[in-house]
């Protein structure tokens, strides 16, 4: 009897497992690359509480496109600390077509707009 329960036990196994069979080889997939890690831009302190404080990372962000461009981005287009400031107050939408226009930002203190522009500056 304990044969019988040991066959019967055996052959569900089997039939369970697919009774022993093997699905053909197919050969592997290439692998797709993995997307290229984004750089992490460490924002000093002071900076990143300006940025909070105006509410500039609502749509920007330091290393990667959020609603408008990275600042890396805006630092490789060669704007001088005066013009980045006169774009926080007055912004050219004609300069970013791929991007939602930005909205003025005219409260923001002239020395807060400065810092921030230097350091966007110093993202090159």
């Amino acid at each position: 009897m304990k044969k019988q329960l040991m066959m019967a036990a055996t052959i569900a196994l089997l039939a369970a497992c697919g009774g022993g069979e093997q699905a053909p080889q197919q050969a592997p997939e290439p692998a797709t690359p993995a997307p290229a890690a984004k750089a992490v831009i460490e924002v000093p302190a002071d900076i990143n509480e300006l940025l909070n404080k105006h509410t500039c990372l609502t749509c920007h962000a330091a290393g990667e496109r959020v609603v408008g461009p990275a600042y890396v981005e805006v630092a490789k287009r060669n704007y001088t600390n005066k013009e980045i400031v006169a774009l926080i107050y007055t912004p050219k939408p004609e300069h970013w077509p791929d991007y939602p226009p930005m909205i003025g930002l005219p409260k923001v203190p002239k020395e807060d707009a400065m810092k921030i522009a230097d350091w966007i500056i110093s993202l090159k």
